[in-house]
C-alpha cells in the first residue's frame, strides 16, 4: 500500500457459521475495524480504505481459519 500511493485498500471481516449471526457480523466487523486502525497507524491514508461488509466463511476445515480479515490493495 505504501509502494502505491494512488491505490485503495478493501479489508474484509470474515466469521463462521457458529453462534449468533448478527454477534458473528458485529465480530468481523470489529476485526476489519482493528485492521484499518493498524494500517492508519503505519500511515496510510483513512480515505484510500474501505470496510466490506462482514461475509461468512464457506468451505474451511476449522472454524478457526475461518475467522479472518483479508486485505486487498486495488
Amino acid at each position: 500500500a505504501t509502494a502505491h500511493p494512488d491505490a485503495r485498500i478493501a479489508i474484509s471481516g470474515f466469521h463462521d457459521k457458529t453462534g449468533n449471526s448478527d454477534r458473528n457480523a458485529a465480530l468481523a466487523r470489529d476485526r476489519a475495524k482493528s485492521v484499518k486502525a493498524v494500517l492508519v497507524l503505519a500511515g496510510i491514508a483513512e480515505e484510500r480504505i474501505d470496510l466490506e461488509k462482514p461475509l461468512e466463511s464457506t468451505g474451511y476445515t476449522s472454524d478457526r481459519e475461518a475467522r479472518r480479515v483479508e486485505v486487498t490493495v486495488r
